[in-house]
């Protein structure tokens, strides 16, 4: 009985084993796709693919194979450079300009053809036409490790280019156009070449991803231009090995003209996003300093420069963590945004100039106030200065001085003027470094010229007698009592009383000095 039991576990698992070879051979057995898929590793895949960092966009991945493929699938003794991969896929090795169009066609590589993939290893054109209808049905090209001149022409309409791979070509130029009518493109590699501009793309590509890493004389400006021109729609690709050349006329505020890294470019673009803009016309707005805060991780300060715009009102929103905001030359009324807007809770220097700015009373307890660096308000129309706060400002210990700018602006002069205002300018020279500048509005007179016989004057009325008049009046009261005090000595000394006292009628009350 346990016999038999055994015998049908050993047939169970035997049986179970037999099914698994024959699958197994089943499987091997069945045509694939792609035969050779198992020499595909993370190594042998382009090097500029990778998946980008915004989350949920996997970058597509381009047909593409290791060179030393070339010597596994060719003969050296063969004049043959394509073959057929898989079904749907195709490669060709060591192609020349010559030999390119009968090459491919020989391997199915043609309109109406189902080849869907391509990769070309070690390419010898000296320059390649874009425009053969050839790669019409490809949704993968990859063209890599050659030497390649230019790249010229334009892909035709309703190409279906997904994925497009040129990089180590050593290529010097790609025409503007040549990528424009790739619709479906997600993925462009670019890289490892020598191109100084970058093409333009298809208008609506969102979320392309793109690899111009290891392109020396790549122009900065261009770079800049395609992430303004696409909205930084664009994923690019090894950001840390991907610099550009820096002239100094676009990009000025960098420290040198050399290979500048793909942040600061990435910053620019951001900035030239978010700058404010007026109509048809754009503030500029770039990097202005590194500020430093203790625990705190530095921060890039942003300068924004809308002078002479015609502006009537400060330019809102601004980029975050603006610094300094210059609004010369316009036609400003009011600083209200300093203490409505968020925008402006960062700023330290503004620069109003040549504005119409009547007050600046709207600034008392503002963070601006509290925290500004610099505030030049020259030719403005200020006819007040409010002291009060102003002084509270500047008698705080800082390591740097406030300072302020009030020149050309005529202000209306009266004696408080000259009490107040005066000294207050006279005792803040160091804050003010143009107080000699400031006029009067009344008076042909600069405002520290001011002298009290010139201000603080008035019509005369009764009250202003009225010194004189208490001065006569003790001069009277005094004499009096001398008069009565002589009087009563003669009296006492002579027995008779002086001239006038003599003559004076007899008082009731005279009574009480008889003896």
């Amino acid at each position: 009985m346990i016999l038999n039991s055994r015998l049908k576990e050993i047939c169970f698992i035997i049986t179970i084993l037999i099914g698994i070879i024959i699958d197994i051979d089943c499987r091997l057995a069945e045509p694939t796709e792609e035969p050779l898929n198992q020499i595909i590793t993370t190594e042998t895949l382009a090097p500029s693919i990778t998946t980008t960092t915004k989350p949920q966009r996997v970058v597509q991945e381009c047909f593409h194979q290791p060179p030393s493929i070339c010597a596994q699938l060719f003969n050296s003794n063969t004049n043959e450079h394509c073959t057929k991969y898989s079904s749907k896929a195709v490669i060709c090795c060591n192609v020349n300009t010559y030999s390119l169009a009968t090459d491919l066609q020989q391997a199915g590589v043609g309109p109406t053809d189902e080849v869907e993939s391509l990769h070309i290893i070690n390419a010898t054109l000296d320059v390649l036409n874009v425009t053969h209808k050839s790669w019409k049905r490809l949704k993968s090209m990859s063209i890599t490790d050659g030497s390649i001149g230019k790249v010229v022409g334009t892909f035709p309409k309703m190409t279906s280019i997904s994925c497009l791979n040129v990089s180590s070509n050593g290529i010097v130029e790609i025409q503007n156009r040549s990528f424009v009518n790739l619709i479906n493109l997600t993925t462009l590699d670019l890289s490892n070449n020598q191109l100084d501009s970058i093409p333009k793309f298809y208008t609506t590509a969102v979320n392309l991803s793109i690899d111009v890493s290891d392109n020396k004389p790549l122009q900065c400006l261009s770079l800049h231009k395609a992430m303004v021109d696409t909205k930084k729609e664009l994923i690019f690709q090894n950001q840390n090995r991907t610099h550009c050349v820096s002239k100094l006329k676009s990009f000025h505020w960098f420290n040198s003209t050399e290979h500048m890294p793909f942040s600061q470019i990435e910053l620019s673009a951001e900035l030239a996003l978010t700058c404010p803009k007026i109509g048809n016309k754009s503030c500029t707005c770039r990097p202005y300093r590194l500020v430093l805060i203790q625990d705190e991780t530095p921060k890039t300060a942003i300068g924004v420069d809308c002078s002479n715009l015609n502006l009537t009102s400060l330019p809102t929103p601004l980029p975050p963590y603006t610094y300094m905001l210059n609004v010369s030359h316009n036609k400003i009324e009011s600083l209200s945004m300093l203490s409505d807007d968020p925008s402006y809770q960062e700023i330290r220097e503004l620069d109003a100039d040549y504005n119409e700015i009547t007050s600046i009373s709207i600034l008392e307890g503002t963070k601006f106030i509290d925290n500004f660096a610099v505030l030049s308000l020259k030719a403005n129309k200020l006819k007040t200065l409010p002291t009060y706060f102003l002084s509270n400002t500047f008698d705080r210990n800082y390591a740097i001085p406030r300072l302020i700018s009030l020149g050309s602006n005529n202000l209306i002069c009266d004696c408080n003027t000259f009490k107040t205002v005066k000294i207050w300018l006279t005792l803040k020279q160091k804050n003010i470094p143009d107080y000699d500048e400031i006029w009067c509005e009344n008076l042909p007179l600069k405002v520290y010229e001011l002298s009290q016989s010139k201000v603080c004057q008035h019509p005369r009325d009764w009250t202003d007698y009225i010194y004189y008049i208490i001065a006569t009046e003790v001069l009277l009261l005094v004499g009096l009592i001398c008069k009565v005090s002589y009087d009563y000595w003669i009296f006492k000394t002579a027995g008779y009383l002086p001239w006038p006292a003599s003559k004076m009628p007899k008082l009731p009350c005279d009574c009480l000095c008889e003896t």
